[in-house]
């Protein structure tokens, strides 16, 4: 399963440090972020089920940074 979200992370340390706690929290999954897309698109991929989207959202959130899944 892929799951995207809207962002506002800018910076490529806050990148870095995102990534690296989604990966720690949720090693089943894969995650990248396009801080070229206008809408800084995070991309989440379920290797083995479904992605922990609002667990995901909270972290982010609580790190001071906006976090909404997109919709297809």
């Amino acid at each position: 399963m892929i799951e995207l979200f809207k962002t506002d992370i800018k910076s490529k340390v806050s990148k870095k440090q995102i990534l690296t706690n989604i990966q720690q929290q949720w090693p089943e999954v894969v995650a990248t972020l396009d801080l070229e897309d206008n809408d800084k698109i995070l991309r989440v991929v379920g290797a083995w089920g479904p992605v922990p989207t609002q667990e995901i959202i909270n972290m982010i959130k609580t790190q001071g940074f906006y976090c909404e899944m997109l919709n297809d």
